[in-house]
């Protein structure tokens, strides 16, 4: 968790740069660099907000926030999302280390893998895995 999806950074580069080499060059470069930031315990681009009125409390991207401001104007709001989700997901995996933390994801549905699909996948390889030797 916490992760930065590459695509939306792909998909962004091969609109502005016209050499495809040099597009994901780029790409991987911009990732690379905001998968750094995220990493710096300095930096704490979240706010607090009460839930429902009441004594729940939330923590969200603050929209103040200049390095996410300048990301959203220089690359757009693809980049953008793509790096406040991966934001809120270390910051609810792991607030305190600032790292990625593994974590088993459907793909297809968006969302955190159930045990009942990783135990699925996992015959499914065995089986294949199997039926090559």
């Amino acid at each position: 968790m916490g992760e930065i999806d590459e695509e939306p950074f792909k998909k962004t580069c091969k609109k502005r740069f016209s050499a495809p080499d040099e597009a994901i060059i780029k790409a991987l470069e911009l990732k690379t660099l905001w998968q750094e930031n995220m990493k710096d315990p300095e930096w704490h681009p979240f706010q607090i907000v009460t839930v429902g009125g009441n004594s729940q409390y939330k923590e969200v991207i603050n929209p103040s926030d200049e390095m996410l401001k300048k990301l959203k104007e220089d690359w757009g709001n693809e980049i953008y999302e793509a790096v406040c989700k991966a934001l809120l997901e270390m910051n609810e995996y792991n607030g305190s280390g600032r790292y990625v933390v593994p974590e088993l994801w459907n793909k297809k549905e968006d969302r955190k893998a159930t045990m009942k699909e990783v135990v699925s996948y996992i015959m499914n390889r065995l089986k294949t895995s199997k039926r090559k030797r």
